[in-house]
């Protein structure tokens, strides 16, 4: 089953399942994955937020689950203060949750919800987040402006289809000569093309927009020894296996 929704002149269609693996050695084992789908974000009609979150961890489902229930809300407080404060400066008559803020208040706004929530996880007495965690992906659609803010902590990953008409030119040679995004795109006059092109092969074209932030990365383990922290095996973490104190950053 899936759902439609308009956002300023994007017309979005949704679906959602999550389903528990199978773990030979711990069939009962929780689903540790979640996600969240708010729409009229912000109360703006024209705002909408997509997320996942993945669990890891004895209490894995725990932290996907407080990401879930406290996430959204940090980040719909963050920007609805901006637009307060900007609503005062402006001495307008304009409703704060109409104004468009720019694409650096958006992500700032959504940097401090990510740090604060975070820090409500190391302090919440309900789960015990020290060998536990979960991976954050989010889409902040603004319809209004068309654009798109991903946020992303962990290695969950957020993709983008681009639809592609190829249509050929009679004589047996394909051209691309209509590009278009996500499953319906919305024409001038405001109708939709459902993907059916008469007399041209569509296809859709996978675009990341998100980047894996793991210690696979030369970046993010500089990062994280940067800020005192170490990068272990679960071996070297178990013993199973020595330590090393040489830090070697020569591959990716």
């Amino acid at each position: 089953e899936t759902k439609s929704i308009t956002l300023g002149g994007l017309k979005i269609r949704y679906g959602y399942i999550s389903q528990r693996g199978y773990y030979p050695d711990d069939q009962m084992k929780a689903n540790q994955d979640s996600y969240s789908i708010t729409t009229n974000f912000t109360k703006n009609r024209n705002d909408a937020l997509f997320a996942v979150y993945d669990g890891h961890g004895r209490y894995g489902d725990k932290c996907a689950q407080f990401s879930r229930d406290h996430l959204p809300n940090l980040i719909a407080r963050h920007v609805k203060r901006i637009r307060n404060e900007k609503s005062k400066k402006r001495n307008s008559n304009t409703p704060p949750e109409d104004i468009v803020l720019r694409k650096e208040a958006i992500q700032s706004a959504c940097a401090t919800a990510h740090k604060q929530c975070n820090l409500a996880m190391h302090a919440s007495q309900s789960l015990d987040d020290a060998l536990s965690g979960t991976t954050a992906i989010s889409c902040y659609v603004h319809g209004q402006r068309n654009r798109i803010t991903v946020c992303n902590v962990g290695d969950s990953r957020a993709v983008l289809g681009q639809r592609i008409v190829r249509k050929s030119d009679g004589d047996g040679i394909d051209g691309e000569t209509n590009n278009g995004i996500i499953s319906a795109t919305a024409n001038a006059n405001g109708s939709t093309n459902n993907g059916s092109n008469i007399g041209g092969e569509v296809y859709y074209k996978a675009l990341p927009l998100s980047r894996d932030q793991t210690p696979y990365r030369r970046d993010e383990r500089k990062r994280i020894r940067a800020h005192g922290g170490r990068i272990l095996s679960l071996d070297q973490i178990e013993g199973l296996e020595p330590v090393s104190t040489e830090e070697n950053d020569d591959d990716d």
